[in-house]
This record gives structure tokens, sequence and C-alpha cells, in this order.
């Protein structure tokens, strides 16, 4: 009778140890899942987010890399993080720097109408939208381009696209092989400059800018910079012509 009653403690005892052993197999899983997502929660957290389905470029890429590691070592000047680091969280000037101006690609998305004149002539940039140059395996920008695409009357080139604060005029410019400032515009081996009886002009909605390649536009802008000998009812003219597609974006 006393061995019976010994083995029947031994079962139940083992009984119990099974179904402990059965709930540890159990939720042991589920445990190391829960706080393996809130490792992750936290890093992510932590990681700059692209935050646009577009990618950098490669012109992008090398711009960053020349802004961020002036003394091509592989680490961003300002952080000393590997630069390839910052640029896969999608910088083109390292975020943490006290004179940071420009944003991560995807920090916003907005617009300005823009005409640009040689001698009274309107320049065309059908050809220099973003994706036709990222096909051809051309220099373009993703943080500030044109694009194509749009219903008409609208045409590529009439409206400037900015995917990230604070991207000044020039990263265009020098993205599809052209440069901008105050005393010249050039490109395709042409080049004009300041002379005598010709000069440089900048416009943001109807009135002259003294920044010109370093102006930052805000959403809906109309922009003018015009070359040339032009008499103010010229420039009148020119102004008007500036579309207001950018709204419509």
């Amino acid at each position: 009778m006393k061995k019976s009653k010994i083995d029947a403690t031994i079962i139940l005892l083992i009984s119990m140890l099974v179904i402990v052993v059965g709930l540890l197999i159990y939720t042991i899983p589920s445990t190391i899942d829960l706080f393996k997502n809130k490792n992750e929660q936290q890093i992510t957290a932590h990681t700059p987010a692209k935050m646009s389905r577009m990618s950098l470029t490669s012109f992008d890429k090398q711009l960053a890399g020349q802004l961020m590691d002036t003394n091509n070592d592989g680490r961003c000047d300002v952080c000393g993080m590997p630069v390839e680091q910052c640029i896969d969280a999608g910088e083109l000037q390292c975020n943490m720097g006290i004179n940071s101006q420009m944003g991560v690609l995807g920090s916003q998305h907005i617009h300005a109408d823009w005409k640009i004149y040689i001698d009274n002539k309107p320049l065309d940039f059908s050809d220099k939208s973003h994706m036709e140059r990222m096909r051809a395996n051309q220099p373009v920008s993703s943080f500030i381009h044109v694009d194509s695409g749009a219903p008409a009357p609208e045409k590529t080139g009439d409206v400037l696209h900015m995917h990230a604060t604070g991207i000044p005029l020039w990263v265009f410019f020098k993205s599809i092989g052209m440069d901008f400032n105050k005393d010249c515009i050039f490109g395709n081996n042409e080049k004009f400059c300041n002379a005598e009886n010709k000069k440089l002009k900048f416009f943001v909605n109807g009135k002259q800018n003294n920044e010109f390649e370093n102006y930052v536009f805000t959403d809906l802008d109309k922009i003018l910079i015009s070359y040339g000998d032009e008499s103010e009812e010229e420039i009148k003219n020119q102004l008007d012509s500036i579309t207001d597609f950018a709204k419509s974006h």
C-alpha cells in the first residue's frame, strides 16, 4: 500500500514535470520573439530611415562623399561614422553637423515653377528629366530635379521637384552638368557672364533676389533666372511666362 502511494506520487511528479516542460517549450519562443521584436523596434527608432522610395543616384553618392568626407579617409568628417553608412541613411550632408542644411532624402516633397532665359530665349529642359537621365546613365539627383509624365499642357522642365529639406539650387545645376552663380550661368560649353551691357538676374516671386545658386526654394515659388540686356517690359513678360503647375503636384 505504501509502495502504491510512492508510485502514485512519482507518477504525479513526472506528469507535473512534463506539463512544466511543455509550457516552457511553448512559451520560450514567444518570449524570445517578444524581446527580439522589442529590440528591433528600439534599433529602428535610433536608426535614420529613408523616408522616400527614391534612392540616391550615382551623382548623389559622389556628391555626398565630397561633402562629408573631405579628407577621403572613408569616414564622415563630422560624426566619424563610415561615410557609406551616412549615404545609406539617405544623407547628402551629415545631419549631425551644427551647420547642416540639407535633409535626408524624402524629408519633404515640394515644387516650384520656374523659367530660365538667355538673351530673351527660354532654356529647354525637356531632356533633363530624372527618370530619362537615370535610364541613360547620365548624372541626375534624386534630391532636386525636373520630371516628366505630367499631364499636358505641363512640359518637362516647367516644375522643379525637391525631395528633401534645404537643397540649394546649385545641386540641381551641378547634377545636369551646368553651373550657376551670381556672376555666370554656363553649360554645354557655353558661358554667359556679367558684362557691361548684359547682366545675370535672379527673381523669386516677382522680386529680385541675391541668393542665386544658394537659394532654397519653398513650396509653390515662382523663380526666374534671366541673362541679357532686357528691358523692364521684357522682364515682365518673362515673369508672366512662368507657369502655375506646381500647385497641381
